[in-house]
């Protein structure tokens, strides 16, 4: 990254904790958050580490893992419930630039604190989550509480962080846009860091600290989930990726990153980087929420499938379905609202979901096109005996590639940084990758805007000139 954003990316540790609350025998007598309170249940234990925060640091020294110095720490909860502050920012932007796939979820859900209160449901029991809701199955096809469980962890990860990671990817994309077509203006400090730096704000809560690139964080979070699912899917083909991954939504993001990051450092709105920023967002939104769609067929499978002790399997269907049928939703609003009541925890019956994985996986299927993806790239679930074959991928050519050739850049030589101890305001990285980063910028391509940014690039490492950029496979 061109900024340093550690203590962003430290959310990743509350994600851990949360998921520490939820694994603890279920007979213990306390559940112990990070700070040492003891809590007689895992909910409250888990929302304590939701609502309170003890990792991320806004103000003062970076603390975790029960270090100390920060005076603020940031929080999961507060994702949520800031969202439509954030989500509805203005720079003068007409309505064909603002921040789509929020919508959507605002759209579907009639809130913009859904991510909150999905974590409230799950925790309180409340909504879908009564035992009067969930009696039929309860103790007879699994456990509700198991169930509950994984939709607290997953809702923080995949409901919660993964939108605020799209905020702050689309606040710059917005602003940089907008200032190029005289919609607004930014001052000096904007365009040599605050730009640049929001934006890679978005990579650090996307990736977070603990993930090395292969899926290996160890929780659910956007960046593993990407690993975890794409040898499901046959989406693990994209072996150059630098960070050691093999997932091609990953890939595209973190090329878009890149090229978004380099068009920010610094902005120039008299050049057509507004342009370049926009187009690279456009990919992330693109590819962001692929994860998630593969989460809800591989568990709509699982479920179908499972026959004793199916909490799990139950959790992890409705909470990856919740997590992207807005999408849906904005594309074909019965074949979302039948979806939800095949997966939805009050609709589960003593044998099981009520319908089989084949019809439930049509309603995503035939719909991938109107959602703005291609079949090809979600991939068939070949863990549940699919093949690409199977489905109509006629309509894919007429899907707009967002992401066209696009090829991360391989910037680990430059990752010795020291950490910064100041306050939410990072500091600007100052040190340059090497010039081959130019190359690689020019193969990606998000139209012509990036190709002629590419150029640019391209000419300037020629010439000996520094490109200011630092590891953004890593945080």
């Amino acid at each position: 990254m061109a900024t340093d954003c550690d203590k962003h990316a430290n959310i990743a540790y509350d994600a851990q904790d949360l998921k520490s609350c939820l694994t603890v025998d279920d007979d213990a007598d306390t559940y112990t958050a990070p700070d040492g309170t003891a809590y007689t249940t895992w909910e409250e234990c888990a929302m304590a580490v939701y609502e309170s925060g003890f990792n991320s640091c806004k103000s003062g020294t970076s603390a975790v893992q029960g270090g100390t110095g920060c005076t603020t720490f940031r929080t999961l909860q507060a994702f949520s419930t800031a969202a439509e502050s954030k989500f509805t920012v203005s720079y003068g932007q007409p309505a064909t630039l603002r921040n789509e796939v929020a919508w959507q979820f605002y759209n579907y859900y009639g809130s913009w604190t859904w991510g909150d209160d999905w974590m409230q449901a799950a925790t309180d029991k409340t909504g879908v989550w009564t035992d009067a809701n969930t009696a039929a199955w309860d103790g007879v096809m699994g456990d509700a509480e198991n169930a509950r469980k994984q939709a607290t962890k997953k809702g923080a990860g995949f409901i919660v962080n993964q939108m605020y990671a799209m905020y702050e990817y689309h606040r710059r994309a917005n602003q940089a846009y907008n200032a190029m077509t005289g919609n607004t203006t930014v001052s000096s400090t904007e365009k040599t860091y605050s730009m640049v730096h929001g934006w890679d704000e978005g990579w650090a809560f996307f990736a977070g600290a603990l993930e090395s690139g292969s899926g290996d964080s160890g929780i659910d979070w956007g960046l593993t989930l990407a690993e975890k699912r794409d040898g499901s899917f046959d989406t693990n083909t994209a072996t150059y990726n630098p960070n050691g991954g093999e997932s091609t939504v990953n890939a595209k993001m973190l090329a878009a990153s890149q090229i978004g990051r380099d068009a920010l450092n610094p902005f120039d709105n008299a050049t057509n980087a507004g342009a370049v920023v926009w187009d690279a967002w456009k990919c992330i939104e693109q590819q962001a929420f692929i994860p998630m769609i593969q989460g809800c067929l591989l568990y709509m499978y699982k479920s179908d499938i499972c026959t004793s002790d199916c909490g799990d399997e139950y959790g992890e269907m409705y909470t990856f379905c919740a997590a992207m049928v807005p999408i849906l939703n904005a594309a074909n609003p019965t074949d979302a609202a039948t979806l939800m009541t095949y997966v939805s925890p009050d609709n589960i019956l003593s044998t099981g979901p009520p319908q089989t994985y084949a019809t439930m996986s049509a309603l995503i299927y035939d719909n991938l096109n109107d959602m703005g993806l291609k079949v090809a790239e979600v991939g068939a679930c070949t863990y549940c005996g699919n093949k690409l074959s199977d489905y109509d991928t006629t309509g894919d050519s007429a899907v707009s590639n967002k992401c066209g050739f696009a090829f991360p850049v391989d910037e680990t030589a430059d990752d010795d940084e020291t950490a910064s101890t100041d306050d939410d305001d990072c500091t600007k990285k100052d040190k340059a990758a090497p010039a081959v980063l130019a190359v690689g910028v020019v193969c990606m391509f998000l139209g012509a805007a990036l190709a002629t940014f590419g150029l640019v690039k391209f000419n300037a490492a020629k010439a000996g000139a520094p490109v200011p950029t630092t590891e953004m496979s890593k945080v």
